[in-house]
């Protein structure tokens, strides 16, 4: 079995591998220099920079990339932060979110002594537990009919959760009586990183794993890269052929084009791309299909970035910042860990900062940059700043090829069809797909999950003929 995969983010990395795994030849082609895609790195003279997504979570029992790395048969070098992530609302309160659910706990009671905590967390932590685990055991999600939908009936203590896929997150809230401003100001901060959209348009059940993010969250040595070279060298120990700086063109069915005019056959094709991309790259009888998908989703969010390094000891890597300026809701930093020379020289730590902005409105980067860049140096004492650089939805779209340099996927919001989720299956027996518009927001451990539904579903497809 010869099979394509077009795109080196975490969707085609996992999929190549699991390709692999069931014992098929595998062709991994990436337009860019770098794996990683979303989650890609570039350096500066001696300071390694990550691009975009900067934390890891997901590497527990039933979780999606602690099944990944149970099939590899090992992991790579992962630094666990406590705190996740620290929060610093717009009041002055620093809220850190602790591993430990007790700390946790005491951690908002400080803050908050007037409202009851633990029975809405407690709930939190049981459906983001049992939520995994349902995606283990059932392989059919995203659902593509009502026969997917079935499968979980074969399971029935996971009806439970069926209820929380029908009210919001901000209703849960207010049923447990935290529908407090503040409150809400680092929940909303929590699932629209995570998420990609906030508490009255995301479904308790998807708010419940997001808001479970950061509970356990790591930071790869390395950066990126680190994680990009882990995953390099196990895709080539399992023979699958790397095409970097090798851009495909067009695809359909068994076979894509590269931009050279060179077709490739295969007997499967697995796409790591954005919906938008697959549109206009589609030929044959699936381009209508594709074209009518990406104009149902007219796109979401881009992502202004800045990158610098400069003498810092932060030892909480993980910072979201809450301004709540026109200009500027809030900004999510990310610290290299302290004294990891595959980053920074000593004494130095590199920065990654990104906040939300409309992918197609007009940014003006210096401004925004600015801003970011005055409020950051009140708070984090930092000398002898050096490559800073700056990146908008534009720069996104020129080095990873996503259609208007769109982020984070289509948001699953509150009151959306089930059934109306992109299928993974295109075409079945010929072409496939992964990524973030498949299986959107949580980053890697998201388009893992998806890659890992994917391959259930293809083990299942085999075991039939």
């Amino acid at each position: 079995m010869n099979t394509i995969v077009v795109g080196a983010g975490g969707g085609g990395i996992a999929s190549s591998l699991l390709s692999s795994i069931r014992g098929e030849d595998v062709t991994l082609f990436e337009s860019h220099s770098a794996l990683g895609g979303c989650a890609s790195w570039f350096k500066r003279g001696p300071f390694v920079f990550d691009a975009g997504a900067t934390t890891i979570s997901g590497i527990g029992v039933h979780e999606p990339l602690g099944e990944l790395f149970e099939l590899l048969g090992h992991s790579p070098s992962l630094f666990p932060c406590d705190p996740g992530i620290v929060f610093h609302l717009s009041s002055g309160e620093i809220i850190k979110y602790h591993r430990d659910f007790e700390r946790w706990m005491e951690e908002l009671s400080t803050h908050f002594p007037h409202l009851d905590h633990r029975p809405f967390w407690s709930l939190v932590r049981s459906l983001n537990k049992k939520s995994w685990a349902l995606l283990k055991d059932v392989k059919t999600f995203p659902f593509t009919n009502f026969s997917d939908i079935l499968q979980v009936l074969k399971h029935p203590k996971y009806l439970s959760l069926v209820p929380y896929l029908l009210i919001s997150t901000e209703h849960l809230l207010k049923k447990y009586g935290l529908y407090d401003r503040e409150y809400l100001e680092f929940i909303d901060g929590i699932l629209l990183i995570s998420a990609q959209a906030e508490s009255p348009f995301i479904p308790s059940l998807v708010g419940a794993m997001a808001l479970s993010y950061p509970a356990e969250t790591y930071a790869p040595y390395g950066g990126m890269k680190g994680l990009m070279d882990f995953f390099e060298k196990e895709l080539l120990k399992r023979h699958v052929v790397i095409k970097k700086r090798t851009p495909v063109s067009a695809f359909r069915e068994g076979e894509v084009t590269l931009r050279s005019g060179e077709v490739i056959r295969g007997d499967k094709v697995i796409l790591n791309l954005p919906v938008w991309n697959m549109a206009k790259m589609s030929e044959g009888e699936v381009q209508k299909t594709l074209q009518q998908e990406s104009q149902k989703h007219p796109g979401h969010w881009g992502a202004l970035t800045v990158y610098f390094a400069g003498k810092l000891n932060v030892k909480e890597l993980y910072h979201q910042v809450h301004l709540n300026l026109p200009q500027v809701k809030n900004y999510f930093v990310s610290f290299s860990i302290p004294h990891d020379e595959a980053r920074a020289p000593l004494d130095y730590q590199c920065v990654t900062i990104s906040t939300h902005v409309g992918a197609k409105s007009q940014v003006d980067k210096e401004e925004l940059s600015e801003i970011i860049l005055n409020d950051f140096k009140k708070r984090f004492p930092i000398t002898d700043i050096k490559f800073l650089t700056t990146g908008s939805p534009k720069t996104f779209e020129r080095y990873t090829g996503r259609e208007s340099g769109f982020v984070g996927g289509i948001p699953f919001l509150y009151g959306k069809n089930p059934l109306s989720l992109m299928s993974a299956v295109i075409k079945k027996d010929s072409l496939y797909r992964v990524g973030d518009t498949v299986f959107p927001g949580q980053g890697l451990c998201a388009v893992v999950a998806g890659a890992l539904g994917l391959h259930h579903r293809l083990k299942s497809f085999d075991s039939s003929l």
